[in-house]
């Protein structure tokens, strides 16, 4: 496990610590348990040296979190069915690990994971053993995009499920390939309908794999731009999906990010725009700023259109 100190993802100071090394990871100098702390879980063939950890890790510590990355690269290199099968045992001794830093301060309820794609399953597995091992539950979790292949089927307790934290928080971006479409957590954002997302060029959306990766975007930029991902809350997950939350009256919302309100729980639509930030701010609550509608009927009214 690499604790994460001050810096970009250039010159933060990183210190990795095995299994039985808790006791000096306790006393690193970047490690303070009077704060929260943040557990990053990659996906499959993830790495904390690539960029998804090395751009998220900065943003957690300038919301004054202790962050640690927990490698697992060495499970998921392997053939997908088999890191499904092995991230288990990472998770258990992940668990064993944060049950040891307990006693030397670490507070379950100042104590989040997030996790993305596989490694949201492997957060959970961590939660679920840690619940075991101490008869209580972790403050937060954090499902970016859920795997959904071996898993999309299985019961709530082989997968990401809302018992597994006090509070469970799902971003979904590409539900029907590489996610998930069910609601799994207390809260269940689904941007842009949570299928296919839009791509830089703009008629064509990103692919099933770029539209996986989009959650993991939509995070960052939510730690960086926290009142600007403004969500509306929908029926049911089929109703997010054809996005006919509009006119939803009350008309509920919620952001994505830290700042999520926890005591509004179910199922929002998020629009987005199509380039880095992505957020529309309180534009995203009103139709006629959905993203691919808006940009469709721009694209048919152009005159350079016209035959």
């Amino acid at each position: 496990m690499t604790v994460v100190g001050n810096g970009n993802f250039l010159t933060a100071k990183r210190s990795t610590y095995t299994y039985y090394q808790m006791k000096q990871l306790a006393k690193d100098p970047n490690m303070d348990f009077s704060k929260r702390t943040a557990v990053y879980v990659g996906g499959y063939m993830d790495s904390p040296s690539y960029p998804v950890a090395s751009l998220l890790a900065p943003q957690y510590r300038r919301q004054g979190y202790n962050v640690l990355l927990l490698d697992t690269n060495k499970f998921t290199v392997m053939e997908y069915p088999l890191a499904v099968r092995y991230i288990r045992t990472a998770a258990r001794h992940t668990a064993e690990m944060l049950v040891d830093l307990i006693k030397h301060g670490l507070d379950p309820k100042k104590l989040d994971l997030i996790g993305l794609s596989l490694g949201a399953h492997t957060a959970s597995f961590i939660a679920k053993r840690f619940k075991e091992l101490t008869g209580d539950t972790i403050s937060r979790l954090t499902g970016l995009d859920p795997a959904g292949p071996c898993f999309r089927n299985l019961g709530p307790d082989q997968r990401l499920d809302s018992s597994d934290a006090d509070f469970v928080d799902v971003v979904d971006t590409n539900i029907d390939e590489f996610g998930m479409a069910a609601p799994i957590g207390h809260v269940n954002f689904y941007v842009n309908g949570g299928e296919y997302q839009p791509g830089d060029i703009l008629w064509m959306p990103c692919n099933a794999f770029c539209s996986h990766l989009r959650s993991y975007t939509v995070w960052l930029a939510a730690l960086q731009y926290p009142t600007s991902f403004i969500a509306i809350q929908c029926d049911s997950v089929q109703e997010a999906r054809n996005k006919n939350c509009y006119d939803r009256i009350p008309l509920v919302t919620n952001v994505v990010g830290l700042g999520t309100d926890k005591s509004k729980t179910g199922v929002f639509y998020l629009a987005t725009h199509n380039n880095y930030p992505y957020y529309l701010g309180e534009k995203g609550l009103k139709k006629e700023y959905e993203y691919f509608q808006s940009h469709m009927e721009e694209i048919t009214n152009n005159d350079s259109m016209k035959i």
